[in-house]
C-alpha cells in the first residue's frame, strides 16, 4: 500500500472515530465546507485534464463522506470515459443512477441529470441509439416532475429524445417540440447565465442535432439548425471567459456542416464557398477534419480531390498519434478505401486494402485484449462494489449495536490492516526478487536472441552481389541499409549475352518474414533473368510463383530493367515501384515517366505486367531507390522528400556512382538527426557513357 494510501486510510479511521464517539455526525455546516473543499479539488483536477488524479480524488473523498454517492460515480463515469474506458464509464454512470434516482435531495437531482446526459452521449458516441433512448424518456419525466426541467443536461436530453425520434422516422408533432423546446431552454439560459459553460452546453446540443440530420440526409432541417449554431459561436466569441481555440475549432464545424448540407440540397456554389472557409481551419487538416472534408467531397462527386484529401490520414495518424485500432481502421482507412476506389486510383485503394490486411489481425488481437482488459477490470470493479456494500451494512449494524465500541473495534481493524500490510509488503518482496530473477534469464535469452539476428543479417548482406559489372562504358553501385536486424529491400544483376538485366524491390512488412521473401524474389528474378526474357515477362511469371500459397498476403513492389549494350536500349517493368530518377549528360535529372505502374509482386496470380522501353539510354544515369530514402523522417515526422534527391543528385552530376550513392545515404542520416530508421533503404544507381 503506497504511502498516500496510508495517510488516506489514517484520515479515515479518524474522522469515523470522531463520529462514533461523537454519536452524530458532526456540524451541517463543516459538512458542507469540507464538501465544498473536496468539489473544488476535483474541479482543479478536471480544469487541467489530469483524469487520474479524478479517480484518485473521488475514491479518498467519497468514503470520508465529504462527496455525496451520485456526484463521486458521475465523476469516476467522467475520468474513465475520458481514459476511453467505456465499460467502466458505463458502470459508475449505470450504478449512479441506481444511486439517485429516486432521490428528492436537490444535489442528487443534479447528478441524476447530469450523469444521464454524459451516459446518453457515450451511448450515441457509440451509436446504441435504442438503448440511449430508454434511458432518456424516463430521466426527461422524472426530472419533470422534479421540477428540475431548467438545466442545460435537461435541455440536451430533449434534443437527444428529438434526434432519436427522427432518426427512427417518428415524424409527430412532439419530434419538433423536443428539439425547440430544449433550444429555447438553452438561449434562456444564456440570456441569464452569459458564459463560456451555457454556451459550451448549447453548442455541444446543436452540433448533436445537426450531426443527426446530416446522418440520416435531410439537408433543408440541418442547413438551419446549423445556421444557428453558427448564432450561438458568434454569442459565444464575446463572453469573459471563453477558452482559447474553442470558436474557431467550431466555426470550423459550422462550415464543414454548411457545406455538407448545402451540397445536399444542390446549392454546389454556396457549398463551395463554405468548404473553401473550412478548409483555411487548422482543424481541417487534423485526422477528423480531413475525414469531415472526404464526405463533403463525396458528397460534391470530387473524388479525386476526396482522395487527394485523405491521402494524407497516415500521416495524420503518426503525429496525432493514432493507432490502427479496429475503429481507426473502419472510420478512416476503410473511407479512404471507398474514397480512391471511387476516384479511380485501383492502385492506391489496392494499396490501402493491403495496409488495413496487413494491421487487421494485430487490431482484431489488440480489441479483443482491451475487452478482455476492461472486462476483468469491470468484473473486478463489481466485486469491489459488492463487498463494499456488504461491508457497509455491517458497519451499520455494528454501529447500531455496539457505539460506545467502535472505537476498539477501529482500533482493531487498524492493527489487522497493519499486519496485512506486512505480510503483503513481504510477498512483494519475494515476487520482486522472483521478477529479478526472470529478468535475468529473459537478459540472456534476448541477448542470445539479438546475436543470432546479426548472424542472419550478415548471411542475407552476403547473399546480395557486391562486384558489379566490369564492362566498359558502365558503371554500377548499389547499396542496403536494413532499418532492423533483417530487412526486406533487395537488389540484384545479372549479364546475359549482350544484355544486362538489373532490378530493385521492396517486399511489405520488416524482420525475418520480409527477409524470406526477399530471398525468394531474388531467386526467382535471376532464374528468369537467366533465360533471356523480357522485364514484363519476369514479373509476371514471379507473381504467379509467389502469389502460390501466399497466406501471409506478402508482396514486392519491384523496378526491372534489361539494358542492350550493344544496342543502347533500355527495357523496363514497373511492379507498384517509386519511378526512377533519369540523367542526362547535361547533369539534369528528372523522375522517368513510367505509364504503367503494374500491381506490386505477390498478390493475385491472374495479374498481367506491360513493359516499356527507352529508345536509348546512352550518355544516361540512373537511380533506383526504395521508400526507406524518400519517406525517411526526422523528429520532427518530416519527410526527407523525392525533391531533395533530385536537387542533391544535380549538384554534382560529375561524382562516380559510388560517390553519389554514399552522399546520399550520408545526407539522410543528417537530415533524420538522431530519428530511428523507419525503413529499409536500398540504392542502385547504374550510368552509360558512351
Amino acid at each position: 500500500m503506497s504511502e498516500n494510501a496510508l495517510r488516506r486510510l489514517a484520515l479515515a479511521v479518524v474522522t469515523l472515530a470522531a463520529f462514533f464517539l461523537s454519536g452524530c455526525g458532526g456540524d451541517p455546516e463543516e459538512q458542507e465546507r469540507l464538501r465544498n473543499e473536496a468539489e473544488d479539488l476535483v474541479n482543479e483536477a478536471y480544469e487541467v485534464r489530469d483524469y487520474q488524479r479524478i479517480i484518485e480524488l473521488v475514491d479518498s473523498l467519497k468514503p470520508l463522506g465529504s462527496m455525496s454517492e451520485g456526484k463521486a460515480d458521475y465523476w469516476l463515469g467522467y475520468a474513465y470515459d475520458r481514459l476511453m474506458q467505456k465499460r467502466m464509464a458505463e458502470l459508475y454512470w449505470k450504478k449512479g443512477i441506481a444511486a439517485v434516482e429516486n432521490s428528492t435531495e436537490a444535489e442528487d437531482v443534479k447528478a441524476y441529470a447530469a450523469i444521464v446526459q454524459r451516459l446518453t452521449g457515450l451511448m450515441n458516441v457509440w451509436g446504441e441509439y435504442e438503448s440511449a433512448q430508454e434511458i432518456v424518456l424516463p430521466a426527461i419525466e422524472q426530472l419533470e416532475k422534479l421540477d428540475c426541467d431548467t438545466t442545460s443536461d435537461y435541455a440536451n436530453l430533449l434534443i437527444y429524445e428529438g434526434c432519436y425520434q427522427s432518426r427512427f422516422g417518428l415524424r409527430e408533432a412532439k419530434d419538433d417540440d423536443y428539439l425547440e423546446q430544449g433550444y429555447r431552454l438553452h438561449l434562456d439560459l444564456i440570456q441569464r447565465h452569459p458564459y463560456y459553460v451555457y454556451y459550451r452546453d448549447a453548442i455541444i446540443g446543436l452540433g448533436i442535432i445537426c450531426n443527426t440530420y446530416l446522418e440520416i440526409r435531410k439537408y433543408d432541417e440541418a442547413f438551419i439548425w446549423t445556421e444557428r449554431l453558427a448564432e450561438l459561436i458568434r454569442g459565444y466569441e464575446k463572453v469573459p471567459d471563453g477558452r482559447p481555440g474553442y470558436a474557431e475549432k467550431q466555426w470550423a464545424r459550422y462550415y464543414i456542416n454548411r457545406a455538407i448540407a448545402l451540397e445536399g440540397l444542390g446549392r454546389k456554389h454556396e457549398a463551395t464557398q463554405a468548404y473553401q472557409l473550412f478548409e483555411q481551419t487548422s482543424f481541417s487538416r487534423t485526422a477528423e477534419g480531413s475525414i469531415l472534408g472526404s464526405i463533403y467531397l463525396g458528397l460534391a462527386g470530387r473524388w479525386q480531390e476526396s482522395a487527394d484529401n485523405s491521402s494524407n490520414l497516415n500521416t495524420l495518424m503518426k503525429e496525432q498519434n493514432v493507432g490502427y485500432s479496429l475503429e481507426n481502421i473502419q472510420k478512416m482507412l476503410l473511407k479512404k478505401f471507398d474514397i480512391n476506389l471511387q476516384a479511380g486510383r485501383i492502385d492506391s485503394a489496392k494499396a490501402i486494402s493491403m495496409d488495413i490486411v496487413q494491421h487487421l489481425d494485430s487490431a482484431i488481437t489488440q480489441a479483443r485484449r482491451s475487452e478482455a482488459i476492461e472486462q476483468e477490470a469491470v468484473h473486478q470493479k463489481e466485486k469491489e462494489m459488492a463487498v463494499e456494500r456488504e461491508q457497509n451494512m455491517r458497519a451499520q449494524q455494528v454501529a447500531q449495536v455496539a457505539m460506545v465500541a467502535a472505537a476498539f473495534v477501529i482500533l482493531l481493524v487498524y492493527t489487522i490492516v497493519r499486519h496485512r500490510m506486512g505480510a503483503r509488503l513481504k510477498k512483494a518482496h519475494n515476487q520482486l526478487k522472483d521478477a529479478y530473477d526472470q529478468l535475468e534469464e529473459t537478459t540472456t535469452a534476448k541477448e542470445r536472441m539479438e546475436s543470432e539476428l546479426r548472424i542472419a543479417r550478415d548471411i542475407q548482406m552476403s547473399m546480395l552481389p557486391s562486384v558489379f559489372p566490369n564492362v566498359e562504358g558502365l558503371d554500377m553501385y548499389a547499396s542496403v541499409t536494413p532499418a532492423k536486424e533483417v530487412g526486406g529491400d533487395l537488389y540484384s544483376f545479372l549479364r546475359k549475352g549482350d544484355n544486362l538485366y538489373f532490378c530493385i524491390g521492396d517486399v511489405s512488412g520488416k524482420g525475418v518474414p520480409a527477409s524470406l521473401f526477399m530471398t525468394m524474389a531474388t531467386r526467382g528474378f535471376l532464374t528468369l533473368a537467366s533465360m533471356g526474357i523480357k522485364p514484363a515477362e519476369i514479373a509476371a511469371r514471379m507473381n504467379v510463383e509467389l502469389s502460390d500459397n501466399n497466406e501471409k498476403g506478402m508482396f514486392v513492389t519491384m523496378f526491372i530493367c534489361m539494358y542492350d549494350m550493344k544496342g543502347g536500349r533500355l527495357e523496363y517493368c514497373n511492379a507498384g515501384h517509386n519511378p526512377p530518377i533519369i540523367g542526362n549528360a547535361e547533369g539534369r535529372y528528372a523522375f522517368l515517366d513510367v505509364k504503367e505502374t503494374n500491381a506490386p509482386i505477390g498478390l493475385w496470380p491472374e495479374l498481367e505486367y506491360v513493359g516499356e522501353e527507352l529508345s536509348s539510354f546512352n550518355n544516361s544515369t540512373m537511380l533506383l531507390y526504395t521508400d526507406g530514402l524518400n519517406e525517411a523522417e526526422n523528429r520532427r515526422q518530416e519527410q526527407y522528400g523525392e525533391d531533395r534527391v533530385v536537387q542533391l543528385m544535380a549538384a554534382h552530376p560529375a561524382q562516380s556512382l559510388r560517390d553519389m550513392v554514399e552522399a546520399l545515404k550520408a545526407d539522410v542520416d543528417e537530415f533524420r538527426d538522431g530519428a530511428e530508421q523507419n525503413d529499409d533503404l536500398t540504392l542502385l544507381a547504374f550510368r552509360v557513357a558512351k
